[in-house]
């Protein structure tokens, strides 16, 4: 009878870990660049030779000033946008990755397993919390998308748009890491039946109690 390879447990590990070091590399990087985008008042507030020289720059030298900041940012709109864009694309990819390896997980044990009489007394548990944890990612990715879509350098607070942005971000990488654990969680469960016998693998198997994961 075909059964799961052993393998399946350490590449779900190596893949995961992979793709969510890619991920927050990229939402490193987001951090570092666009950094100046929307702080037109915060740099007019940190720098001491604007404030302490009044008479030296015109209400119209101002106005150039905060032109030329604008100009910037315009210059960098699209490619902020494009960066973000790229993360959500790798966020749902790894939402993919994931739900595809928890449905094999689920398909073998309901099919190769339980007709053996091997189960698992706290299966739905487990089942229910990869659910949760994949439903709860959802909504996060789409506050990602309303963020970027929202996103004007002429816009009345392009800096604080940026860091909602970044907000929401830290909060989709602890939503992948918490569904994440919620598969490994079922993973180490599954592998745990698969070679007793029939005979003490029903619902009092020797099977460990897995706690249903929280966002780390």
């Amino acid at each position: 009878m075909k059964k799961i390879p052993n393998y399946i447990f350490p590449i779900f590990i190596a893949v995961s870990t992979v793709l969510l070091v890619v991920f927050v590399s990229q939402v490193s990087a987001q951090r570092e660049k666009p950094g100046s985008a929307g702080n037109s008042g915060q740099d007019q507030n940190a720098s001491p030779g604007l404030s302490r020289k009044p008479s030296g720059v015109s209400p119209f030298g101002k106005a150039r000033l905060e032109e030329a900041k604008l100009r910037v940012c315009r210059l960098r709109e699209k490619n902020i946008v494009n960066r973000s864009n790229q993360m959500i694309r790798h966020a749902n990819r790894m939402v993919e990755v994931f739900g595809s390896i928890a449905a094999r997980i689920q398909n073998y044990y309901l099919t190769r397993l339980v007709p053996q009489g091997k189960t698992l007394p706290n299966y739905d548990v487990l089942v229910s919390d990869v659910q949760t944890n994949k439903n709860a990612i959802a909504p996060l990715l789409q506050a990602l998308q309303t963020d970027i879509s929202n996103f004007k350098c002429d816009g009345d607070n392009p800096g604080g748009q940026l860091t909602q942005f970044r907000t929401d971000i830290q909060a989709v990488i602890q939503g992948l890491k918490a569904y994440k654990t919620s598969i490994r969680n079922l993973i180490v469960a599954v592998a745990s039946i698969r070679g007793e016998t029939s005979g003490n693998a029903s619902g009092s198997a020797a099977a460990p109690i897995v706690v249903p994961s929280a966002a780390p």
